[in-house]
């Protein structure tokens, strides 16, 4: 749009518009190349069942993308010289049409583009999928219709999860049917952990030192006051392991979703004893974790979700122990 308007009578603002309209390009040929990636891995995926077929793919979308290129260029001359002016002078024609017919086909672009992003059902989880999912989950074990790892009650699917993902980023994980007064912060460093957190430093070192190889998880959770001392919000903090995987990272979300649902039962909390109510959401939810965390992995790979590839936002921390 922006080198549209860089016209005659804007002959001022010429250059501003045309370099606003190249960054504009740049931006949107990050984004395409960005999600270019993943799209051909799933068609690779869904055509030929192996990842090695994505060079085939990416092969057949550039052969596609020049054939277009090259039909469109000839249509968009014939609809140009019917689109002229009549007197056959250079003049534009009708200047309401032209405006008319580019907004219009803008619109449909952008809404195929739209309908055709919903037809591609990734299998692994990122943030939005992840808090969908696990709510979902959730809601079950509420109704006591989780217990059974091969009951009826199933939880979405990668296709039925696409047709309602926003394609805009939008901030938040929560759900605003169930707001919570607890927000949950992954991969932070170590430092903020053992700042934020309401075990003493000695515990946060001890655990640390611990390798996690031997055996258990390798992240760690812990349940803070972040803020001043006047507005303290409760935060779930999870630092990662440098050997962490996805499945653990996807393992270490729900533990900080059943310690959430531990301290949203307990909503009116006692400022001098907020220690203890911290240490006993964290302990029940990793009792409940023990449990529920098999029949979780259990379903979703029934739905056809691979736990393996999740990527869930985080802070981008890691630790390391040498």
């Amino acid at each position: 749009a922006p080198s549209v308007l860089s016209s005659s009578r804007l002959s001022g603002w010429f250059l501003p518009l045309l370099c606003l309209g190249n960054v504009c390009k740049a931006l949107c040929g990050v984004a395409a190349g960005a999600c270019g990636g993943a799209m051909n891995l799933f068609w690779a995926m869904k055509l030929m069942g192996t990842e090695e077929g994505i060079s085939e793919v990416s092969a057949k979308i550039g052969a596609q993308r020049t054939v277009v290129g090259g039909a469109g260029l000839v249509l968009a001359g014939f609809v140009a010289k019917w689109l002229g002016a009549s007197d056959g002078s250079n003049n534009v024609g009708n200047k309401r049409l032209w405006i008319g017919l580019y907004c219009f086909l803008t619109f449909l672009h952008l809404a195929l583009n739209r309908m055709s992003l919903k037809l591609v059902a990734l299998d692994w989880m990122n943030s939005w999928r992840m808090q969908r999912i696990v709510d979902e989950f959730l809601d079950l074990v509420e109704k006591n219709e989780a217990n059974d790892r091969i009951g009826t009650s199933n939880l979405s699917t990668p296709s039925d999860l696409s047709r309602i993902e926003p394609l805009l980023f939008r901030p938040g994980l929560r759900n605003i049917n169930k707001p919570s007064n607890c927000s949950i912060r992954m991969g932070v460093s170590f430092n903020d952990f053992a700042r934020h957190s309401h075990r003493t430093l000695q515990s946060t070192r001890a655990q640390v030192m611990n390798d996690p190889r031997i055996g258990g998880d390798r992240y760690m959770l812990t349940v803070g006051a972040i803020g001043n001392k006047l507005n303290k919000k409760k935060s779930i903090l999870i630092s990662f392991f440098r050997n962490s995987s996805c499945r653990e990272k996807a393992k270490a979300y729900l533990h900080a979703r059943l310690v959430e649902k531990g301290l949203d039962q307990r909503s009116q909390l006692d400022g001098s004893n907020l220690d203890t109510v911290f240490e006993e959401a964290e302990k029940n939810a990793t009792k409940e974790l023990v449990v529920l965390w098999p029949i979780f992995e259990e379903k979703v790979k029934k739905e056809g979700w691979n736990l393996d590839k999740t990527e869930c936002s985080s802070d981008g921390y890691e630790i390391h122990v040498e």
